[in-house]
């Protein structure tokens, strides 16, 4: 029990309010209404925990009054009284209709009621502080994913004639998706896109993990066959059921692309002609079980006008409302006649396609984009 707790009492009958007074008045604070115009002054001026209000009032009904309590005051729980014992059963389904925390018939045993009230105190509570603690989990979730968020390329990265462009949508308030596309002192520019296992706070704790090492990889190393050996050799912080889907790649000012493609979705070329080619992976995922295991580096040249597409499973497998996926064929031909926009306007409709598909219903996984042309 606590000094702050607040008993509302509504009850024509003077001696039923005098009882009350007497059985509860050293445990709580109580206010006392004699009818329900009363009561809801009571209610409209204070705030209570509870309320204990008999089902027949001189000037309405105690159902009727519970009401209106739960109406203007959400928090308030309501103990409906009744000296009446006719119709017990449906005295009892009309208290459960209007959200009553429980019901008593007059006389009650002082102990009953007092241990009742208690245990109402006791659940409310509790409650408050599970809300309480709902609403900081929130606020760090916030702070978590704005600070996620900062660590995502902030602008489209333009250098030596290449241009490249990513965005994120992300299924939970934290991601394991992450893309990184930066410029070096060389003229060439750096870029990732990595997918960790699933999704939600242990995702997005990996995938900072994951960028921590590429970065640090990347320091190392000058030449990407090294940078992915660096890399293997240092993601000790896996679980050994984690594991982790990565495109990495470097575009030089004379046109070439230098990459691996650890597990990761096959990314999308598309030459000015409209031709199409799949850019496959060269290796294993990344995975402390598997990090032995060699990832090849391949090469290619691209032509101006030509443009590669960067994905996560995310973006392929969302599902429609049968239960459908969008499918690689799908997400191809998109590419296929919406290449040519502006890349700003290819990426918000490539990802307009992906919602769209999923028709309302909220994505399953993190959907990441990075499109690159050679201007």
């Amino acid at each position: 029990m606590q000094e702050q707790d607040l008993v509302l009492v509504v009850d024509d009958d003077p001696g039923i309010r005098r009882a009350l007074q007497r059985t509860l008045g050293a445990h709580y604070r109580l206010a006392m209404a004699s009818n329900f115009s009363e009561a809801l002054e009571h209610v409209r001026s204070g705030r209570f925990q509870a309320a204990l209000v008999d089902v027949q009032l001189n000037d309405g009904d105690g159902y009727t009054l519970c009401r209106k309590i739960r109406s203007l005051s959400p928090e308030t729980d309501v103990i409906l009284m009744t000296g009446s014992i006719s119709h017990p059963d449906e005295k009892l389904y009309r208290s459960l209709e209007e959200d009553a925390f429980y019901f008593l018939f007059k006389p009650f045993d002082r102990r009953v009621l007092r241990a009742l009230l208690e245990r109402c105190l006791r659940l409310q509570r509790e409650r408050q502080a599970k809300e309480e603690y709902a609403r900081e989990l929130a606020e760090d979730l916030e702070k978590a994913r704005r600070f996620q968020q900062s660590l995502l390329p902030r602008d489209a990265v333009r250098q030596s004639g290449w241009h490249a462009q990513g965005l994120i949508e992300q299924c939970d308030a934290l991601g394991g998706d992450l893309y990184v596309c930066q410029a070096q002192p060389d003229g060439s520019i750096l870029f990732a896109v990595s997918d960790i296992v699933g999704h939600g706070v242990s995702a997005a704790m990996y995938s900072g993990m994951l960028l921590s090492s590429l970065n640090a990889a990347r320091r190392r190393a000058r030449q990407l066959e090294q940078m992915i050996e660096e890399l293997l050799a240092n993601i000790d912080f896996f679980e050994d059921s984690r594991y982790a889907t990565l495109f990495y790649g470097r575009l030089f000012p004379e046109g070439k692309l230098r990459y691996v493609n650890a597990g990761h979705p096959p990314a999308f070329r598309k030459r000015p002609c409209g031709e199409m080619l799949r850019l496959e992976s060269t290796g294993l995922f990344l995975s402390k079980a598997f990090r032995k295991q060699a990832r090849q580096v391949k090469e290619i040249h691209l032509a101006p006008g030509e443009r590669v597409l960067i994905y996560t499973d995310g973006v392929y497998e969302a599902l429609d409302d049968a239960g459908r996926e969008l499918g690689l064929a799908g997400i191809e031909s998109a590419f296929r006649q919406q290449g040519d926009l502006p890349i700003d306007q290819a990426l918000h409709s490539l990802s307009s396609l992906v919602l769209d598909h999923c028709a309302g219903r909220p994505l399953d996984d993190d959907l990441t984009l990075l499109l690159i042309e050679r201007q």
